[in-house]
């Protein structure tokens, strides 16, 4: 999930990223300009050098009770350093020792050393009176101690930021690692309502006429982009809606001709020519009504509860002549004696009628055809014909499209069951067996989202 947010095409990744290198240059330049300031106030002079301050610890010792310093090899090298190095040293109960020539201000000071708990005083380099205070745990015990007369080795800036060093970095990398952590889900808060607004466009298909995303839920900067969205949902309900209107008008239209052609030839004089014009005229007319079915059924048109098991005994019941006269046994079986969803009864029959034409014009003209209605909502119709090729199983839901060129139907029978599926927010599928063909129409019955006019509905 971290990769992810860090992706190149991710928002969330380069606010982020971005926000951190804003905050880490912005640290460091204010880091630089804290010191800079330093520099600027704190004195120019250097401090003594608190290098030192073990060399003379070690160099104090006591002898019959009374303290005296050592001339230890540090000690000497060090003088030879700085000529001018000094140091006083003071008991607790008042012994004093001392080293090199002691600048008689600090020599008067003594007396008041126990009191003193700081002392940095400067002055010109290598300066007697530059000069230090430390408290130091010495041979001769715990001690107070001033010294001089050398200077440290680094600026006093230096010396305070290697002293502060500490602070830098946690105070640097704390923040922006902060920023990695919340940021994050800051904006991933703040983006919560783009999810519900994708959510939402994921659900709109060619049956979701009228639905347009809320603008509420996003971010002021993306609503021009949900605003494009919806208006170019608004053009594409527009083309759908008046390439509807032209399917339905077209159909309408063609059943007067159509009509009055069937009228004409049935009182035309028998015969071969007769039969064949008129089996042309049935087609044509059952084509006529299938593009009006297809304009029909887009939608939900009447919500209310159906029957599954009563809808298919019905159309069973209805198909029964056909399916014996053609040669077909045709069977009808259901697991529950009553299964209810919501839906379109006119939808749904013409559905499970259609794939019942299909089997009794592609089942090979004998054996059997059988309905079955199973608990979890499925709608089976099976025959023992030859089935359906491989090739042919991804195609045969599409309009017009006909595995058999010379069968009567127009191609539109299988469309319009997927059609009608998909408007109940169900699926229609081919499941494999070892002889014939069998279609399975699901239905979820109890959380559907079927869709009726231009607006989902929650049964």
């Amino acid at each position: 999930m971290m990769i992810g947010m860090f992706s190149r095409r991710s928002l969330k990744g380069r606010l982020v990223l971005r926000f951190a290198i804003v905050l880490g240059v912005l640290m460091v330049v204010m880091n630089i300009g804290f010191l800079a300031l330093l520099g600027y106030l704190l004195p120019k002079k250097n401090d003594a050098d608190d290098t030192v301050k073990p060399l003379v610890a070690a160099a104090i010792e006591t002898k019959d009770g009374e303290l005296f310093v050592s001339a230890t090899e540090d000690l000497k090298r060090l003088v030879e350093k700085a000529p001018s190095f000094w140091f006083l040293a003071r008991a607790p109960d008042g012994r004093r020792a001392s080293f090199g020539v002691v600048p008689p201000q600090y020599q008067a000071l003594f007396p008041i050393m126990r009191d003193i708990h700081f002392l940095d005083i400067r002055g010109e380099d290598n300066s007697p009176l530059t000069a230090n205070f430390a408290e130091l745990e010495t041979p001769a015990g715990q001690m107070k101690v001033m010294y001089g007369g050398t200077v440290a080795a680094r600026s006093y800036l230096i010396k305070v930021m290697l002293g502060m060093s500490v602070f830098y970095v946690p105070f640097t990398l704390v923040p922006i690692g902060l920023v990695f952590l919340a940021l994050p889900i800051l904006v991933g808060r703040a983006l919560s309502g783009i999810k519900q607004t994708i959510n939402r466009a994921a659900s709109i298909d060619a049956n979701s006429l009228g639905i347009r995303l809320p603008r509420e839920d996003v971010v002021l900067e993306l609503q021009p982009l949900v605003d494009a969205f919806n208006s170019a949902l608004g053009r594409i309900d527009e083309d759908v809606t008046q390439r509807r209107r032209f399917l339905a008008n077209a159909a309408h239209e063609l059943r007067t001709p159509i009509a009055i052609l069937q009228t004409r030839l049935e009182a035309s004089p028998a015969g071969p020519e007769k039969d064949r014009l008129l089996m042309d005229v049935a087609r044509l007319a059952q084509t006529a009504e299938q593009l009006l079915d297809m304009q029909r059924f887009g939608a939900v048109q009447a919500w209310e509860d159906v029957d599954l098991v009563d809808l298919c005994r019905k159309v069973v019941a209805d198909s029964a002549p056909m399916a014996i006269s053609a040669g077909y046994e045709l069977g009808f079986e259901a697991e529950p004696p009553s299964l209810i969803i919501k839906g379109d009864r006119g939808s749904l029959e013409r559905a499970v009628s259609n794939l019942v034409r299909n089997a009794i014009e592609h089942g090979g003209g004998s054996g059997s055809i059988r309905v079955e209605v199973t608990r979890d909502g499925s709608i089976d119709v099976a025959d023992d014909g030859p089935g359906i090729s491989q090739d042919e199983r991804g195609r045969v839901f599409e309009p017009f499209y006909r595995s058999k060129p010379k069968s009567t139907g127009a191609g539109l029978g299988l469309s319009i069951v997927a059609q009608v599926a998909q408007t109940h927010r169900g699926q229609v599928a081919i499941i494999p067996q070892v002889w014939g063909a069998r279609f399975r129409l699901t239905f979820k019955t109890k959380a559907m989202l079927p869709v009726t006019g231009n607006r989902p509905i929650h049964g």
